[in-house]
């Protein structure tokens, strides 16, 4: 499973059926599905093997919506389609949209130097914790497990070439992993 998780992102779930021609309706976890609506190529989990699916065609929901209807060659109908309801579907890293700015993929920045502006490096990010609110860094910083928080607000730059995340902490945060 670790291979997989190298090598693969994953982009969402098949949630239903649409219509009768085998097309289905996909919940795509991603904040820009727009990126996908040239989507060529998908392997959908069953039963923990992927099946590699060529995509004809991407119908986008549109405004906050993250589902899209699409359609994989070799699923012509319903009954088809229904087998593969609840799957996860996969993409490989290397098609992954380049993302740039304070954007990040969670895979992406593991490892990665946090650099607080007043407190200089305090740790790396060793796993990112995907919460409602925003992403949460899991660092060691003294020894101690602390979390911080990967929110828009704090973090001032990602530096991709040097792998560190510049951050300006609120006061007192790392404090209190400390007591």
């Amino acid at each position: 499973m670790e291979e997989i998780q190298n090598a693969y992102h994953l982009l969402g779930k098949i949630l239903r059926t649409h219509g009768v021609k085998g097309d289905v309706v996909v919940y795509l976890d991603t904040d820009a599905p727009e990126q996908y609506k040239s989507l060529k190529l998908i392997y959908v989990q069953v039963e923990g093997q992927f099946k590699e699916f060529d995509v004809t065609k991407v119908n986008l929901k549109g405004g906050k919506d993250k589902t899209a209807t699409i359609h994989l060659r070799g699923i012509e109908d319903m009954t088809t389609a229904e087998l593969y309801l609840k799957c996860d579907l996969f993409i490989p890293k290397t098609s992954l949209p380049r993302l740039t700015g304070k954007k990040f993929y969670f895979h992406e920045i593991i490892g990665f130097a946090i650099h607080d502006k007043q407190l200089g490096n305090i740790g790396e990010v060793l796993r990112v914790l995907e919460l409602p609110q925003h992403p949460i860094a899991e660092i060691i910083h003294k020894e101690k497990e602390t979390l911080i928080p990967l929110s828009e607000y704090f973090i001032q730059k990602i530096d991709r070439a040097n792998k560190i995340i510049q951050m300006d902490l609120p006061d007192g945060l790392l404090e209190i992993y400390q007591e």
